[in-house]
This record gives structure tokens, sequence and C-alpha cells, in this order.
């Protein structure tokens, strides 16, 4: 199936409509942007608020070439952004995205650009069933070795498993996984409950809410587990990105019940 997903990339002009609610990202190195294309309602889901996904996924290189990933029929970018990161430290950025087979489920999927064309690269097994979803969340290096993990919700409203994965030599290996957390409310098209902090004492940690979305906790990773090092109320339910403050002290975001809230970093 990934050499069958690989091979529908191809150069598409620049006029392809873009998801509706889609957003634009912006790259570090060879990708100086990316989105999502080609809306369509071929997969009736609506996990993020509504039925319409995207078939394709776009970026423009930093020379100015634009190119287009277009899906088969089978499959749809459950999602509303794409994310270029260089997760292997090659100075290339590979892009990150939801990849949703209609009989399967969800995948989190990695594209590059091979050749001059963008193609799947690498991604996780489909969850196994339909109208399942994992919703992407922090990149960085959260054991302090050098490499970057990715870290991801697998179904975030029903078993809430937190996973890393690591991209190296083309291919995506988990390095570990827990079950106990969420970044995202059902229906909801807000993503980006998570964010990278440092502790006190210099950790890296995950700042991510528990299920019922009205706590923090802050996650370390060492020798291929997680470990919850602290949690903080936030007063209510969490229904804005989760955001550091400018002095990296401390979190910002809104709940039911007030805008502005904050939340101290251990």
């Amino acid at each position: 199936m990934l050499a069958a997903l690989a091979l529908c990339g191809q150069v598409h002009g620049k006029d392809s409509p873009r998801l509706p609610d889609g957003l634009v990202s912006t790259g570090s190195n060879d990708v100086a942007e990316a989105w999502l294309t080609l809306p369509t309602k071929r997969y009736a889901h609506a996990i993020l608020g509504d039925a319409v996904e995207a078939g394709g996924l776009m970026v423009k290189m930093a020379d100015g070439r634009t190119l287009e990933h277009v899906l088969p029929d089978g499959f749809v970018f459950e999602d509303r952004r794409a994310r270029p990161v260089d997760l292997d430290g090659d100075g290339r950025d590979e892009v990150v995205v939801v990849l949703s087979s209609m009989t399967e489920g969800a995948a989190l999927a990695v594209y590059g650009v091979v050749d001059g064309r963008l193609q799947l690269t690498a991604k996780t097994p489909h969850i196994g069933r339909t109208n399942r979803w994992l919703n992407p969340a922090e990149f960085a290096d959260l054991d302090g070795d050098g490499a970057i993990e990715i870290t991801a919700v697998w179904t975030p409203h029903l078993g809430r498993v937190l996973q890393a994965w690591r991209f190296s030599d083309g291919k995506l290996r988990r390095v570990a996984r827990v079950a106990g957390y969420s970044n995202h409310a059902i229906g909801s098209p807000v993503q980006d409950l998570t964010e990278i902090v440092t502790l006190s004492d210099g950790r890296t940690a995950l700042a991510i809410p528990t299920p019922g979305y009205d706590e923090i906790a802050f996650m370390v990773l060492r020798q291929g587990k997680f470990a919850e090092v602290a949690r903080k109320p936030a007063g209510d339910r969490i229904t804005s990105p989760v955001r550091r403050s400018e002095n990296g002290r401390q979190l910002e975001f809104a709940t039911g019940r007030a805008s502005g809230v904050t939340v101290d970093i251990p």
C-alpha cells in the first residue's frame, strides 16, 4: 500500500482549491509553505466539525516550485494542516499529516520530495477500522538524544493513547506510548491543545490535557517511557490552543469560562 500511495504524487497546477478551514504552515528549510487541497466529502466522519476533508497536499518549495500529492479515492487527509519539519536532521523538511483510509481509519504520515515529486515516505499502521482518528501533537527532542520525537494521540476521544515515534532511514519507529491523555475534543476544529515546555529543572516536557480537558499534565520521556511529572488545574474545560507565554514560564489558553487563563510551568 505504501508504494501505491507514494506513486500518486505529481506536479500540479497552482490553482487546486484549498481546504476551506485549512491552515498554511511554514517550513524552515527547503519547504517554504505547505497546505491541504482538493476538498472532498467522500469520508463522512466530521471529526473536526464538518464533513469536508482534503484529497491533496501541496507544498511551495523555497526555490519557487509548487508540488502536489493527490490521494486515490479510498483515502483523505483528515487534518487541517500539513506540518513541515526536519525530522531526521538532514537539512530538508519532511511534511507530517494525518492520512485516513476509508476502511482502516487514520495513520500518521510523513511526506517528502523525492526526485522532484512529493511522495509518501513513511507512515504508521492505520488504526484498523473506519472512523478512528489520531491527532498530531508536537515535534521535539524529548529525551535529549538529539533526535526528534513525533508525538500524537491515538483515538483522543476513546483510547486516548499518547505515542511518540521517531523517523530515521525513511522509516517510522514507535518509541513510547501511554494511555490517559487527549489533545482534541470531538467535533472541534481546535487541534493545538499541546505545547513543548522547559521545566524549571531544565528538562524538556510535553504539556497535554487530561481527558476532561480541565487539567494539564507535564510529560517527560526517558528510556523509552513517558512519565508524568506534574499536573496543573486549568480551572475549566480548555477551548483554545495552548501556547507558551512570552517569558516561557507559563501556558496561556482560554476555557469555557474565561480567556487569558494562565498556568505556571513547573
